[in-house]
């Protein structure tokens, strides 16, 4: 079993309501997409794409609209030309208008999200500028958006 989890707090934007349909038996299912972006604490912002299950009727959120969100995540080895996908398992919007003043300072100061990723270890240790840190690359993969995604991420 592997996989990658992405915990944290997403600006979105572009909402959009999109369904689908799936298997042989007709079975409906809708999800709202966003738009979004995973920055590092190297200040390295990422394209990201948000989708998460809705009930057909489900209302859009505000443009940016902060959450907190847990989705697992499938990142591309060509970002940032493509978006890194990320599939919620739980968002909890954070109440207020995004609009006003007061919206930001509403929200805690965790700019950069938490990434989990159980899988394999595909390269050797390599120590980072610092000259203490080491750094290897870990490859994953997981279910989502109907089919299955490897992920790799140092």
């Amino acid at each position: 079993m592997s996989m990658t989890t992405v915990v944290g707090f997403f600006a979105l934007s572009g909402g959009r309501h999109v369904q689908s349909t799936r298997g042989g038996n007709g079975a409906k299912t809708y999800h709202c997409f966003y738009n979004t972006a995973v920055q590092c604490t190297s200040g390295v912002v990422f394209p990201a794409q948000l989708r998460v299950y809705s009930p057909f009727n489900d209302t859009l959120l505000t443009d940016d609209t902060v959450a907190y969100v847990i989705a697992r995540a499938y990142i591309p080895s060509s970002i940032p030309r493509d978006p890194i996908l990320l599939e919620a398992a739980d968002l909890a919007a954070v109440p207020g208008d995004p609009s006003s003043e007061e919206y930001e300072a509403t929200i805690p100061d965790s700019p950069c999200p938490y990434i989990f990723g159980i899988g394999s270890v595909t390269t050797r240790a390599t120590s980072l500028p610092d000259g203490v840190t080491k750094a290897f690359s870990v490859m994953s993969s997981d279910f989502g958006r109907d089919a299955t995604m490897s992920s790799t991420v140092v």
